[in-house]
This record gives C-alpha cells, sequence and structure tokens, in this order.
C-alpha cells in the first residue's frame, strides 16, 4: 500500500520497502527509510495545515525539548 499526499509545493509519498521498512520520498527523491509511524510524522510536518490545536501541540513539544 502506497500513501501519497500533495503539499503545498511537493509530492509525499510513502511507499513499504520490505517487512516493516518504508521509504518517504519528496519529489521522487528517498529523504529517509525507517518505520511506517517514523515516515507518517514526516509526512504529516510537511503537509500545510492551519490547525490551532496542532500548532499548540507543537509548541509544547518544543518547549519541552529545549528546556
Amino acid at each position: 500500500m502506497t500513501i501519497a499526499m500533495k503539499t503545498g509545493k511537493a509530492d509525499v509519498v510513502i511507499q513499504p520497502l520490505d517487512e516493516g521498512r518504508f521509504a518517504f520520498a519528496v519529489d521522487g527523491l528517498v529523504r529517509y527509510v525507517g518505520s511506517q509511524v517514523e515516515c507518517e510524522r514526516r509526512a504529516a510536518i510537511l503537509v500545510t495545515k492551519n490547525d490551532r490545536a496542532t500548532q499548540d501541540q507543537a509548541l509544547l513539544r518544543w518547549a519541552a525539548l529545549s528546556g
């Protein structure tokens, strides 16, 4: 199962490689190979969101990591 999405600037694809490994590609160039969860997390970063709750969660994560 391949997961494809379009961001404002690029095409993002998550494609299975073998058991437990997935490739995360941006505009046809593989940028990361790892678990499906990690690939989906990276894709979520690139997808444009105008969601205040998501922005608040990102801010809290940043504050927890930098403090």
